[in-house]
Formats: C-alpha cells, sequence, structure tokens
C-alpha cells in the first residue's frame, strides 16, 4: 500500500546480511506429531518447515507493515482501477527437478487450492473473477471488485506448484503424502522419519539464491526438525543439547524454567529478549 521502502535497484533487505558465510545445521523443534508433507489441504498435519521447499510470486519483506516484492515474480502490473494483478515470471524460475516454473503451473496451483485446498484459501481468494495465462511468461488474475486494495499482495502471496507432479497418473493432492515434491525454494527434504522428524537440505543449485529478495538468507546447509509430543520434554531437550533455538512465549516458563538450568548458568544457553514496536503482546 503507497510508498513502498525498497527502491526497484536494492540489493538486498536491511535486516539481512549479504555476506553471511554458508555452512552449518540448525537443530530445530516442534510440539506435537506430522503425517503429511502436503501442507494445503485439510487432511493430516503437515511438517512444520516444509514452506522452505516452495515459493511463491512475491516475497513480503519483515520491516515494513506490507509490502511485497517479486520472487517468482521478476514484475508486477496493476491496473489504474485496481481490476487486475499481472505478473511477469523470472525465465530463470526452476523447480527442484529442472523444469522451469510457467504461468500454467502458477493458474494450475491457483485453481487447484480454490478448488481442492483447504476451505481458507477458498475465501482468500473469493474477490478473484478468474486467472488466465497471458503470455509466455505472464500470468493475469482478474478481479470481481475494484474495492479490495489488499487483493494484489494477497494473490502474491500465492504459492505455485508443480502441475508436471501433481498431474501424473496415481498422484491425488487431496490426499496426506510423506513423499517428498519438487517446489523451487530454496531447500529440498532429504530426510523423512514420519511423525518423529525431518530433514531439509540447502540446494546448493537454488535458482534465486542471488535475488535482492534472498540475499544474505537460507545460510544453513541442513535444517533438522525433531517432534516432541509433550512441552515440558521439548523445554528439557534443549537443555541437554538437542536442539539450538527455542522462542518462549509462556511467561512462567520463561521466568521459572530456565535459571536453574545448568547450561543457562555457564552461559551455553543465552536469554534473550527481541524487542518490537508492536501493540500486540
Amino acid at each position: 500500500h503507497g510508498d513502498v521502502k525498497y527502491g526497484a535497484d536494492f540489493s538486498h533487505f536491511d535486516y539481512t546480511n549479504p555476506d553471511a558465510p554458508k555452512g552449518g545445521t540448525l537443530r530445530m523443534h516442534a510440539v506435537g506429531t506430522f503425517d503429511t508433507l502436503n501442507p494445503f489441504i485439510l487432511k493430516g498435519v503437515a511438517a512444520a518447515p516444509v514452506s522452505l521447499t516452495y515459493e511463491t510470486l512475491t516475497e513480503q519483506s519483515d520491516d515494513e507493515p506490507f509490502s511485497a516484492y517479486g520472487l517468482l515474480a521478476e514484475s508486477m502490473e496493476l491496473a489504474e482501477d485496481n481490476s487486475f494483478i499481472r505478473f511477469n515470471l523470472r525465465k530463470e524460475a526452476r523447480f527442484h527437478d529442472g523444469k522451469p516454473v510457467s504461468p500454467d503451473d502458477v493458474v494450475w496451483s491457483f485453481e487447484t487450492l480454490r478448488e481442492k485446498g483447504q476451505p481458507g484459501y477458498r475465501a482468500y481468494y473469493n474477490d478473484v473473477e478468474r486467472v488466465e495465462k497471458t503470455g509466455d511468461a505472464q500470468v493475469t488474475f482478474f478481479f470481481k471488485t475494484t474495492e479490495n486494495k489488499e487483493l494484489p499482495l494477497i494473490i502474491g502471496q500465492l504459492p505455485v506448484l508443480a502441475k508436471h507432479y501433481w498431474t501424473q497418473e496415481g498422484r491425488d493432492f487431496t490426499e496426506t503424502t510423506l513423499e517428498s515434491f519438487p517446489g523451487s525454494g530454496p531447500y529440498m527434504v532429504s530426510d523423512v522419519d514420519p511423525g518423529k522428524s525431518l530433514t531439509l537440505t540447502r540446494n546448493k543449485e537454488y535458482w534465486g539464491a542471488d535475488l535482492p529478495v534472498n540475499r544474505g538468507r537460507y545460510n544453513f546447509d541442513v535444517i533438522t526438525m525433531d517432534y516432541y509430543r509433550d512441552a515440558t520434554v521439548a523445554v528439557e531437550a534443549l537443555f541437554a543439547d538437542e536442539y539450538d533455538f527455542r522462542q518462549e512465549n509462556i511467561a512462567k516458563s520463561w521466568a521459572t524454567a530456565y535459571d536453574k538450568a545448568q547450561a543457562v548458568k555457564d552461559g551455553r544457553i543465552k536469554k534473550e529478549v527481541i524487542d518490537h514496536s508492536r501493540p500486540a503482546g
């Protein structure tokens, strides 16, 4: 909405370090379990970090209320009366299997998510009348109303999936799956222990590594996500050096659960308050 912080020639987001080294392993955790790698459907419980394997048309910056910059889309054209938004795709964009990201993938993703995805997609995209391939690398979304000023930004959040994979005989988009599917994102699923852990490996051939919206990000070579059935056990697992980072949002735990731990006392675990200016708690 209105002016954006970053100009057309920006090189990276201000909160990233473009010279950050690549490598190493980040060990994360989650509470609960999972039984699918498909986060777009109602059925099943999706593994938490799979969002790093696919991409959207645009990327939202983290230091503005709501501004979006081109990711899969190289440029965007918004109608003066807000009746359509047109995306010109980057011709270098590739899925993990090497196939290019095309307007057909965008059209198929939109229609499939609206028809077969979680019910929220239907409501989220309700003001879109239709989507059409309007060029070799171009796709246009036509709106039912010109009053929804957020709709162009919402469409930019569309996950773009590989049509050629999902339309193969025998594949059913509405069913749970633990088979990794090709995305275009910076990471690929490399190992799955159903319900227990997931391992992602950085795609060193990632097509978008040098884009301004990505520079300085996605630095770990490997990301692991271990699942715990109990939140209390998950805290103790941090003290036992089973994973590297925890975001604590329970005031009682923040006040009482950490300072007694030896790993906190000797500095191996550091407590840090991250200030923000939001009115939320």
